[in-house]
């Protein structure tokens, strides 16, 4: 199964040119795995750089307005080896007046590669300005298009329309316009996709059949939403295109999946894809009207009759909550209203758990507890602090690097994951600024909608170094002398 990357780039160092005032450069970066039918066609990789527009350094160009240059270059690698490559330097659109830029433009390009595993690198830099160092940024592609069913990413879509020529934007037969950042604001009420499902035919035969279900899942449990469903049978078809739009209106804030799966007769899953989005919709709220049927004296959480153990309880599931609901508790606990404490307490578990929602409950508090005991620092309980966080919405890593006394570094934690749901090798790195406190933050991780600065080898090295030090051409520190092991550590889990 594929994925979309998502990478954002924020930059740590400001400049000044031509007048402007200090700007960071900042950029996000995806990419999508598509196949190609036909014998010895080979898959491709499209890739999406969007920028921000205010982000950059304008000059004037011979027509009297303004444009911005990036220097683009972006390879695939295996090992030493460069499998594929661009090289160009991409122009903003013209402004007349830099005083009052806004708005982001983005650049799509196609990379054909055969199936394997790749590493990504992109280096971007700022024609106008020399003073900053380009950016390296790496990733892992993996292209993996078996002769079994199996879909390309998943991809959200601005817009799309029937090609009258081809294009860049054409796939299909259709003029393909990516969403520029998987970020849908309250006034965007439609969600439009695009996706490809290969080899149904081969595998199911030419009179075979299928159903694709299309659904929205919360990003932090998995939870379906029921609204938020269809299901089609589907004609088995070498290459089926799928080009679909969901009404968002009233989905709440969030971190969410589109997830579109295929299922057998068996209604066994034999293919499927994901898109990772946000929401947010400030018109939405939880329903307390939904709340008020549930009688406390038929479930667990009626039992709860202490209501500072019960505020504690509901806190101590942020981790696990999705964003309405974290709002939600929030204003709960401040009120004296434990009845509706109880209420909402039980609604949490049971929409995880329908059968045993308080076997589900003490299995958390079980880690809960835990946390606290491991993770405490001085000005909180080890399950409010970032590493704590991270062990109850995940679970507990394979590996830990914890290495607190490396000569000119601050003490840090790298955690190492296998797997994170369908994700693969994530990893997340906590740093504190004092030992005694016990209070690692999370400066960085790989994962999906979790804290991203690829300069997080800047913070660790701080201590030492700070802003003397002359960074790397991709903003990390390393500065070759004895000790400094940070990197390595993260490259090469032990």
């Amino acid at each position: 199964m594929k994925k979309l990357t998502l990478i954002s780039i924020v930059a740590l160092l400001s400049f000044a040119a031509h007048a402007q005032s200090a700007k960071t450069l900042n950029s996000y970066i995806s990419y999508a795995t598509f196949d190609v039918a036909g014998e010895n066609a080979t898959p491709f990789v499209e890739t999406y750089i969007t920028f921000d527009r205010a982000s950059l350094a304008y000059v004037k160009n011979d027509a009297g307005q303004y444009n911005a240059t990036v220097n683009i270059t972006v390879l695939f690698k295996q090992g030493e080896s460069v499998k594929n490559y661009g090289k160009y330097s991409l122009n903003s659109p013209s402004v007349i007046d830099t005083t009052a830029i806004s708005g982001y433009f983005m650049d799509m390009q196609r990379y054909q590669l055969a199936n394997g595993t790749y590493t990504l690198e992109v280096t971007l830099e700022d024609e106008n300005n020399k003073t900053e160092r380009p950016f390296v940024i790496e990733d892992q592609v993996v292209i993996d298009f078996p002769e079994r069913i199996c879909f390309s990413s998943v991809i959200g879509l601005e817009s799309f329309a029937k090609a009258e020529k081809e294009s860049s934007c054409t796939k299909s037969g259709f003029d393909i316009i990516p969403m520029m950042i998987p970020y849908y604001p309250e006034t965007a009420n439609k969600l439009s996709y695009y996706c490809e499902i290969y080899n149904t035919k081969r595998q199911l035969g030419a009179d075979g059949k299928y159903l694709l279900n299309t659904y929205i899942c919360a990003f932090e449990n998995g939870t379906k939403l029921s609204n938020y469903f269809t299901s089609k049978r589907m004609n088995a078809k070498e290459t089926e295109v799928v080009l679909g739009t969901m009404d968002i209106s009233n989905l709440p804030t969030g971190n969410y999946y589109l997830v579109l799966e295929a299922r057998d007769r068996n209604n066994e899953i034999i293919g499927l894809n994901r898109f990772f989005f946000q929401r947010s919709n400030s018109n939405y709220h939880v329903d307390e009207q939904a709340l008020q049927n549930i009688s406390t004296d038929l479930v667990f959480s009626g039992k709860i009759t202490d209501i500072d153990s019960l505020r504690k309880y509901i806190m101590s599931c942020e981790p696990l909550a999705t964003m309405v609901e974290k709002e939600y508790a929030q204003s709960l606990v401040q009120t004296d209203d434990i009845e509706m404490m109880q209420k909402y307490f039980y609604t949490f578990w049971s929409s995880r758990n329908s059968i045993e929602p308080e076997k589900a409950w003490q299995q958390y508090l079980v880690q809960v507890r835990r946390c606290d005991e491991s993770f405490k620092s001085v000005n909180r309980p080890g399950s409010r602090t970032d590493r704590g966080v991270v062990f109850l919405k995940y679970g507990a890593p394979d590996r830990i690097v914890q290495e607190y006394n490396e000569p000119g570094a601050y003490p840090y934690e790298i955690w190492h994951y296998y797997t994170l749901g369908s994700q693969r090798n994530k990893k997340f790195v906590f740093m504190s600024r004092d030992l005694a406190t016990n209070n690692f933050q999370l400066i960085h991780s790989d994962a999906v909608g979790e804290v991203s600065n690829f300069r997080w080898t800047t913070e660790i090295y701080f201590r030492t170094y700070g802003t003397y030090y002359d960074y790397g051409v991709d903003g990390v520190a390393n500065p070759d002398s004895y000790g400094d092991k940070a990197k390595d550590y993260y490259d090469n889990p032990r």
